[in-house]
């Protein structure tokens, strides 16, 4: 996928994703969810499609995932309730 970043999920603003790796895909330009247990991956997503490639993905102080998305600027995912 080449990854640019990687990020380990411990929000609890996301309750589906704690505990989840984010991979920023430059290649095919989107966020990869990747669901572990155990140190497995049990489950793959994709999130933050057709917004352009992914430079970093960082959560935040705030507990809050930020995108950096290429000559576009800095996105902050907010989850739908």
């Amino acid at each position: 996928i080449a990854p640019s970043s990687f990020e380990y999920i411990s929000s609890n603003i996301y309750p589906n994703w704690n505990g989840s790796l984010l991979a920023g895909a430059l290649v095919f330009k989107h966020i990869e969810r990747i669901g572990l247990k155990n140190n497995k991956v049990v489950s793959r997503s994709k999130i933050a499609e057709g917004l352009g490639r992914p430079r970093d993905v960082k959560q935040g102080p705030d507990g809050y995932i930020y995108v950096s998305i290429e000559n576009k600027g800095v996105y902050k995912i907010i989850p739908i309730e």
